[in-house]
């Protein structure tokens, strides 16, 4: 379906999903004869004809699925007939598409004689059309992925993922809302994290933005600009004010909704959760080698975020995001589309515009493993979007006090973690869908009735005052007694003596001797 009526205008996120898989199939079936191999490990590429072969079959499926919305299918960003020059960048997103995938993963339980003698084991793509974050986008989504599960022969290999690109329809992604999102994603990549299997938060095609990127490295925005040319003004710093970082109060309790009115219950406690584990070899090794001699580890959270908020364009956003000079560098959130050498560029061959080949002008999401679950695909989404969003609409103040919470939980996972998160961004019944894979990673079912809940004592109330709590840590990681100089520090310990001297000990004596 077409949006066609003005209600499209005032929607500004679009999203497109891809999906991998490797598809089983009959040799029978194929148009040409494929001879018994070994498979294990294999890297064989079958005849043309057997891809192609296979690819409609898959097409066959996903497009039955699609007509039987009817009118109730996806508001796509583009029709199939659209020709309009500022839309070529999506001609190629009008519907859903089916490629090979690049890689070649088979799993162990499936390498016997009999898989290898009767069926034909190849990995797939399915990508979707860029659609407008509408409910029958969503509607859409879930129905072909469901007719993908159910009517075609799939298992999903390790290595496998589902990604996410999120867009502002056939327009860039305005400056300021970029530059806000790639600050919240550096500080929420660890706890999204969480809700993936550990292959996923080690794989070297989603790295960690957080841990890894240029500007974990500790590069500045005034730096890379310089670096790659591109020091001219797309927007004013958007600077939030200083101040201390919330104390993680030793102390399990409720998950609430936003509001507070409800509880929010989870399967597991705080603290269960893992996220990254850090390596300094990855670290040392970003294919920049002016950021390989920093010792120390990776920025902290409110200092790297912050320094993204002063970035003067979108090619120095993107280039803090990046991990290495690759041309086709893929950390978990890619900001590739608005590198230096694709932002605002057109694609020409012998001086004409390509119509088969335009740069995208999103941001995508890498991180999440592969699922053909329809539930926990459009979950996930919603998740991408509402991070977006809230980056996008949210006032400084509260988009940087998430933050700093993110910042906190990072090394104190038992006061805060991913459906924290979930809960303060209103994705209530996403993170409910959300628990079955985590569940499902770590060996684990989802619990039926009641999940009970650690405590009583509401986090609003308690992370309300450690905002403004005398003793908490600033936003670079330091306690307050580091902080100060050693005459104060002195001064201080001074006070101290002296009030036990002239008020605790007479104080004392007075006590004992009535």
């Amino acid at each position: 379906m077409a949006p066609s009526d003005s209600i499209f205008d005032l929607i500004d996120s679009s999203i497109g999903v891809e999906l991998e898989f490797l598809l089983c199939y009959p040799k029978a079936n194929l148009p040409v004869k494929i001879p018994l191999r070994d498979i294990t490990g294999s890297q064989f590429r079958p005849p043309d004809q057997a891809i192609n072969a296979m690819i409609e079959e898959i097409l066959r499926v996903v497009d039955n699925a699609v007509d039987s919305l009817g009118r109730g299918g996806g508001d796509y960003v583009l029709t199939r007939e659209s020709r309009a020059p500022e839309d070529i960048h999506l001609l190629r997103y009008r519907g859903w598409e089916t490629r090979p995938a690049t890689n070649y993963y088979f799993p162990s339980e499936a390498r016997d004689e009999r898989f290898a003698r009767i069926y034909l084991w190849y990995p797939f793509k399915v990508i979707s059309p860029a659609f407008w974050a509408t409910d029958e986008s969503w509607n859409e989504i879930h129905t072909v992925v469901q007719a993908i599960r159910t009517q075609l022969n799939v298992i999903i290999p390790p290595g496998a993922s589902t990604h996410f690109h999120y867009g502002n329809g056939k327009s860039y992604i305005p400056f300021n809302k970029l530059r806000r999102i790639a600050a919240l994603l550096v500080a929420v990549d660890p706890m999204i994290a969480q809700l993936n299997p550990e292959y996923k938060r080690n794989d070297d095609s989603a790295l960690s933005n957080r841990l890894y990127s240029r500007i974990a490295h500790g590069r500045t925005a005034a730096d890379i600009a310089r670096e790659i040319g591109a020091e001219y003004v797309e927007g004013e710093p958007d600077i939030p004010v200083r101040r201390r970082r919330p104390i993680a109060y030793p102390i399990r309790i409720h998950r609430r909704r936003p509001d507070s009115r409800f509880d929010f219950a989870v399967p597991w406690r705080r603290g269960q959760l893992t996220g990254y584990s850090f390596s300094r070899e990855i670290f040392r090794s970003s294919g920049f080698p002016q950021d390989n001699f920093d010792e120390l580890g990776a920025l902290e959270i409110p200092v790297a975020s912050r320094e993204i908020l002063r970035s003067p364009n979108a090619p120095t956003v993107a280039e803090l995001m990046r991990y290495g000079p690759q041309r086709n560098d893929r950390p978990a959130y890619s900001f590739l589309a608005y590198t230096l050498g694709r932002y605002k560029r057109v694609l020409q061959i012998n001086g004409e515009i390509d119509a088969r080949s335009q740069y995208k002008r999103t941001i995508e999401f890498r991180q999440m493993a592969s699922t053909l679950n329809p539930e926990e695909v459009v979950a996930f989404g919603k998740v991408v979007v509402r991070l977006c969003e809230f980056a996008g609409e949210a006032d400084l103040d509260k988009l940087w006090n998430l933050i700093l919470d993110c910042a906190v939980a990072e090394t104190h996972n038992t006061w805060y973690d991913v459906f924290d998160l979930l809960g303060e961004l209103g994705l209530i019944s996403e993170a409910k869908v959300l628990y079955h894979p985590v569940a499902r990673f770590r060996g684990e079912k989802v619990p039926e009735g009641d999940i009970r809940v650690d405590g009583a004592i509401s986090s609003s109330i308690l992370r309300m005052f450690g905002y403004y709590y005398l003793f908490s840590t600033n936003e670079e990681g330091v306690w307050w007694w580091n902080e100060w100089p050693v005459w104060y520090k002195a001064l201080f310990g001074f006070a101290i003596v002296w009030v036990i001297i002239w008020v605790g000990i007479p104080s004392l004596i007075r006590y004992f001797s009535s």
